[in-house]
């Protein structure tokens, strides 16, 4: 609307001369040529090209300029293509504003001369409110689409700039005062030199932009740049990955909202301390810290930190890892360290135990040898026999607990040792409990102890009963399966391969976070005193590990138990077949 009501009132000739200033203007605002003016500021040449045609050729032809640059910034040398709109909203920014400038710069007594003692004045009413209406709306516009503070943007982002629009306004100036004492072609010969510079250092800037892109795009850990009022600046794709928000969502917002709020002062006094120090527990560069994502939930992670100078806007950027995985696996390593010395303690203790056990059974044997059947005494012997008896009991189960108990690996069918406890499972748990056996058609063959195996199903399936006092159901599950690197990660000693799983799984009162973190722990227990031992679960892990297996615990409260217990599979050609044992 504006062109057409004052494009008519514009003095268009000579065209040549126009002509070149809007090829000046739109090239240099494509390429965003850029002249540098001091420590860490630059200048568009494109506004000085605005600022030369205003001064020379007025508001009305200089809207053609405008336009024209408006336009190719938007469509020309983009990275990819612009909507329509935003590329008409940058049109009609740059039209008004040199319109609106050049009105200006006409009433305050301007004319069509570089002489800057005769339009000083004018030049910096022009400059100002090119400064004011180039930036303005821009900043409206990033606020709306960020729903940000239009007025926190502007000042942060554009304030600062504005004394490189009263020097651009300058060398406009300038550069017309040289061309009115000698001529265009010996202003286009001087100019032409820096200028191909300039764009020389604008195509290295390019490509190192281009670079630094490709890098924020593909890097897998979170990159955010804060700002030195803590608001975010840069916000990577994997960013919004780890902490689920969309990157306009959190742009120019404060970094607090990534940290929980229990840490919420201490880690923003770190981060203040560093931007204006350098100093402080962020000095360390790599920090282990918790975050939160977008629905709350808190996460380890480990934050590296680059203080960048020179650039008020984006003073520290931070590399963030989460490292909930890694935690997992060294609570994993450390659990599975420190059962591996108890048992090698327990081991000792059984193995000593054993042995005065043994000398307490050959003396009981020589005492039940020497006395007649009816001699009073007889039944107190045969009682210390069976004591001992039950004594060499807990040795084994010591001895299982640390790996050292003597074992009779041998292959076997899996599901045939489930099949064949059936039975005895079943009066075990009793006429409440929905009770069922799962095989698949083929046997898996492992190589392993029967017996201890044995041992195994029955405790898992005594703990699964006992979490289930009023019933519920209760499977055995036995089953090949091929385990892929990105599953066998999960365990600590876990790799890939094909296994036999033995699933006993339950419906009934579940385990919480705690509770697994401590389950196979020697005389940990959640029975009543005198109910259990805290033996039975530490002997199945002792177990399984004696075999080169693992164990993974599925479950949370409530909604009950899954214990997978995984057994490399014996490459056989012939069927097994099983003794009962």
């Amino acid at each position: 609307m504006t062109l057409a009501v004052l494009l008519p009132r514009a003095q268009l000739t000579p065209v040549l001369p126009l002509l070149f200033l809007v090829l000046l203007s739109s090239l240099t605002s494509a390429f965003k040529v850029q002249l540098p003016i001091a420590s860490g500021s630059s200048m568009s040449v494109s506004y000085i090209v605005d600022i030369a045609s205003l001064i020379i050729r007025g508001p009305h032809a200089t809207m053609i300029v405008g336009a024209a640059s408006g336009w190719t910034q938007s469509t020309v040398n983009a990275r990819s293509q612009t909507a329509a709109h935003r590329t008409l909203f940058n049109m009609a920014v740059l039209v008004l504003t040199v319109q609106a400038a050049g009105q200006v710069y006409q009433r305050l007594g301007g004319r069509p001369t570089g002489d800057l003692s005769v339009i000083a004045v004018p030049l910096a009413g022009m400059a100002l409110t090119y400064f004011f209406l180039n930036t303005v709306p821009i900043a409206v516009a990033i606020a709306l689409t960020t729903r940000q503070s239009a007025w926190r943007i502007w000042k942060s982002d554009f304030a600062s700039s504005a004394s490189s629009y009263l020097f651009g306004a300058a060398a406009a100036a300038v550069v017309i005062a040289v061309t009115e004492s000698s001529g265009y072609w010996l202003t286009l010969l001087l100019t032409a030199a820096p200028l191909y510079l300039t764009y020389k250092m604008y195509r290295a800037g390019r490509e190192s932009e281009a670079r630094q892109g490709a890098i924020l795009e593909a890097a897998h850990d979170a990159i955010v740049t804060i700002d030195s009022s803590l608001n975010i600046r840069e916000f990577n794709p994997a960013a919004e990955q780890m902490f689920g928000r969309r990157r306009t969502d959190v742009l120019g917002r404060g970094v607090d909202l990534l940290v929980p709020p229990a840490d919420r002062s201490n880690q923003l006094s770190a981060l203040t301390e560093y931007i204006e120090t350098g100093g402080g527990p962020l000095a360390a560069r790599r920090l282990e810290l918790t975050a939160v994502r977008a629905g709350g939930a808190q996460f380890p992670v480990e934050l590296t930190v680059a203080r960048m100078h020179g650039d008020s806007r984006a003073v520290i950027t931070g590399f963030i890892r989460d490292i909930t995985e890694r935690r997992t696996l060294e609570d994993q390593l450390r659990q599975s360290q420190k059962l591996e010395a108890i048992g090698r303690l327990a081991g000792g203790v059984a193995h000593d135990f054993n042995n005065i056990l043994m000398s307490i059974m050959g003396s009981a044997d020589l005492l039940l040898m020497e006395l007649t059947p009816d001699d009073p005494a007889r039944p107190e012997a045969g009682e210390i026999k069976r004591s001992v008896e039950r004594g060499a009991g807990v040795t084994r189960q010591l001895l299982a607990f640390g790996r050292r108990q003597a074992t009779r690996a041998r292959l076997f069918a899996l599901g045939d040792i489930v099949r064949g406890m059936e039975t005895m499972l079943r009066r075990l748990i009793g006429p409440e409990i929905e009770f069922e056996i799962a095989c698949g058609p083929e046997p898996v063959i492992v190589m392993a102890d029967p017996g201890q195996f044995e041992q195994v199903v029955m405790n898992l399936v005594i703990n699964a009963r006992d979490a289930m006092p009023n019933g519920g159901r209760l499977t055995v599950r036995v089953e090949a399966i091929d385990l892929d690197q990105a599953a066998a990660v999960t365990f600590t000693e876990g790799l890939a391969g094909r296994y036999a799983r033995l699933t006993v799984s339950d419906t009934g009162m579940g385990m919480s976070g705690q509770t697994r973190a401590k389950l196979f722990e020697p005389f940990f227990t959640t029975k009543e005193q005198g109910q259990g031992t805290g033996l039975g679960l530490s002997i199945v892990y002792g177990i399984v590990k004696q075999s080169g297996g693992f164990i993974g615990v599925s479950s949370e409260p409530g909604r009950g138990a899954a214990f997978d217990i995984y057994l490399p599979v014996a490459a056989v050609r012939e069927p097994v077949s099983v003794v009962a044992v």
